[in-house]
């Protein structure tokens, strides 16, 4: 588990790098707050920080439950073996989706990029065999 406070695709890039793991993401599934009653951009959703929200992931035979103490959980993907992030549109489509939110350590004299690391609305599937 983990917040999402500095974006969620780089939230989810640290818990895939720290198992070794990949994930997909379907577009369409992730939660996006409203302004002047339309929904955000995309790319907010996913690249955006400060959502204090969290990120967990559930096995695939646990059931997930809609609400947890009043709070809305959004099944946005699945982990995979693979390494990278996918994110799936409702066409069939999909694209690598690299980590755009806050990396407190980018760019420091000296220092590498950090490695290329789902609210407490948002939870992702483990495949049985990962």
């Amino acid at each position: 588990m983990i917040d999402i406070s500095d974006g969620l695709s780089t939230d989810l890039s640290h818990i895939c790098e720290e198992s070794g793991v990949g994930a997909e993401l379907l577009a369409n599934a992730i939660p996006r707050a409203t302004f002047r009653e339309r929904a955000v951009d995309l790319g907010f959703a996913l690249h955006g920080g400060e959502a204090y929200e969290l990120l967990f992931t559930a096995g695939a035979r646990t059931r997930v439950p809609a609400m947890i103490d009043g709070v809305k959980i959004t099944v946005i993907g699945e982990i995979t073996r693979e390494t990278n992030i996918r994110l799936l549109e409702s066409d069939g489509s999909s694209e690598t989706l690299e980590p755009q939110g806050w990396e407190y350590f980018r760019g420091l004299p000296g220092r590498k990029r950090p490695p290329r690391l789902v609210s407490s609305s948002t939870a992702l599937r483990l495949p049985e065999s990962v």
